[in-house]
């Protein structure tokens, strides 16, 4: 069965085509810059088995009355084309039902179907308890191995399976009928465990988008083995996209590039490991590597060396690689695999503050900036009133109060009875869809906040002013200001790495 795609003009894809066979039982791994895109592709695959799929993850100006997608599955054609009364891609043939049960896709957060499981498993909790005290569940051996071998690990070897509705659960027991569900495991425990559900589904094909996502590149490594066993045992397709070096290495006799040529099209070809670090990364002609874990701490590092530090006299090239354990992770291989230079200390690692406190902080040649992470950091200033109009704040940031509080370390207060009631009631009506109301009857409840909300209003806070009130180098000077001496020691740091000489490699 051969599925052909070719997308016009949806969002920056110009021009782009594609096929490939997916009754061929194998890996595909699709890799590219930011942008070139992956995950358009993968979104307009979505959309064929589900056509809201643009409108529920993707702005509305992203389609316009140019924009087609057109697909043909073996020799049988369906167009999208755009509806100037939905404002939407649209069609008006639909893929018959025998051939979107044998196809999923798996896009990002927080778009993915394993995010919309949650309120799907926490809705069957009481049936999820009573099967445990009856003993109603069964021991998914080869989901245990699969688990265990990602992680070297024992933890998993209590798991048991519990089918509610035709629909298998995953939990670990423990006693006093206390137990664990799938969903309060680690994003990447969670991730594996969604994705070994889709596989004894019997999909033919698999799509998943940003695959290396929630998983240390030692996962990531070992999982690409088992979708190699997993493809043969149930002659399932893998089609994946990825950042990771550690996977591409793994996959490179099955690795595709995507890529923007100069007249506008988008290609993909197959391309080595080789090719694509080089380009993807841009390593040749280098000195001095360093490493960072997201965009925001890059961008920030870039100025604060451009601006604030001696004049390099080596040429350096920063990279984000995304995730503090990948991050490091890349500066421990570059130790034997010597992918970025010859000589392991002309590259270092800077983190986000808030990685001071693990086991990272006792590594060679990490260094942390002096704040929790650039975003938390203008969020916490922004709420003492050191920055930016209150009033404005309190309109982006609902939850000003809880995070105000969260910052000085306060818990939450108890709530009110009525609101909590009231909300819980529309969340029932609503089936529990409506975020605004759930984070309302968090608050009514007096619950505290958490650190994810915190850095999720800070990333918000951060977006919306580099978007409408300031430039990204206004709040960077603001902040460095505020942290004059900590700053200064990290600068010095930079300026002595920078300076130094190790080693005669140049490439």
């Amino acid at each position: 069965m051969k599925l052909a795609i070719s997308i016009r003009n949806v969002q920056h894809v110009k021009c782009f085509d594609f096929s490939f066979d997916l009754k061929d039982k194998s890996l595909l791994c699709i890799t590219g810059k930011n942008g070139s895109g992956k995950t358009t592709l993968f979104k307009a695959i979505g959309n064929l088995l589900n056509a809201d799929t643009f409108s529920r993850t993707s702005a509305a100006r992203i389609v316009s009355e140019h924009s087609t997608i057109r697909y043909e599955i073996d020799g049988e054609p369906i167009a999208f084309t755009y509806n100037k009364k939905l404002k939407a891609l649209d069609s008006r043939t639909t893929l018959p039902r025998s051939i979107k049960e044998k196809l999923s896709v798996e896009l990002p957060i927080p778009h993915g179907e394993r995010f919309n499981f949650f309120q799907k498993i926490s809705g069957i909790d009481e049936d999820l308890r009573r099967q445990i005290v009856l003993q109603k569940y069964s021991h998914p051996e080869e989901l245990i191995s699969f688990l265990k071998a990602i992680y070297n690990t024992s933890k998993f070897d209590n798991l048991v399976e519990i089918t509610v509705k035709d629909v298998p659960y995953y939990v670990i027991p423990y006693d006093g009928d206390y137990y664990l569900r799938e969903d309060y495991f680690s994003s990447g425990e969670y991730f594996l465990i969604s994705l070994y559900r889709r596989i004894k589904s019997g999909y033919m094909a698999i799509f998943i988008d940003e695959i290396d996502i929630s998983l240390d590149a030692a996962a990531q490594v070992r999982l690409v083995e088992w979708l190699r066993k997993f493809k043969e045992r149930y002659q399932t397709k893998f089609i994946f996209t990825t950042h990771s070096l550690a996977m591409m290495r793994t996959v490179s006799d099955e690795l595709f590039y995507m890529e923007e040529q100069p007249d506008g099209t988008t290609t993909i070809e197959r391309r080595s490991y080789g090719f694509v670090k080089s380009t993807l990364f841009g390593f040749n002609g280098w000195e001095k590597y360093i490493l960072t874990e997201d965009e925001v701490l890059k961008a920030f590092l870039e100025h604060l060396i451009n601006q604030h530090c001696i004049r390099p006299f080596y040429q350096f090239k920063i990279i984000y690689v995304g995730g503090s354990k990948n991050t490091t992770d890349l500066m421990q291989r570059n130790k034997t695999e010597k992918f970025l230079t010859d000589e392991y200390r002309n590259v270092i690692v800077v983190l986000d503050g808030d990685q001071k406190k693990t086991a990272l902080s006792k590594k060679e040649n990490v260094f942390f900036i002096p704040m929790e992470s650039v975003e938390k950091e203008l969020l916490a200033r922004c709420l003492a009133g050191e920055f930016w109009d209150t009033r404005k704040l309190q309109v982006l940031i609902p939850d000003h109060k809880r995070m105000a509080a969260f910052m000085r370390g306060e818990n939450g207060e108890k709530g009110a009875s009525f609101k909590s009631a009231l909300y819980s009631l529309l969340l029932f009506i609503k089936k529990n869809k409506n975020t605004e109301l759930r984070r309302k009857l968090s608050a009514a409840k007096g619950e505290p906040i958490k650190e994810r909300d915190f850095s999720n209003a800070g990333k918000k806070l951060f977006t919306h002013l580099t978007r409408y009130e300031y430039t990204q180098q206004q709040i960077f000077d603001f902040l460095i200001e505020k942290n004059p001496e900590a700053i200064s020691s990290l600068r010095r740091a930079i300026d002595q790495f920078l300076a130094s000489r190790h080693g005669s490699d140049s490439r």
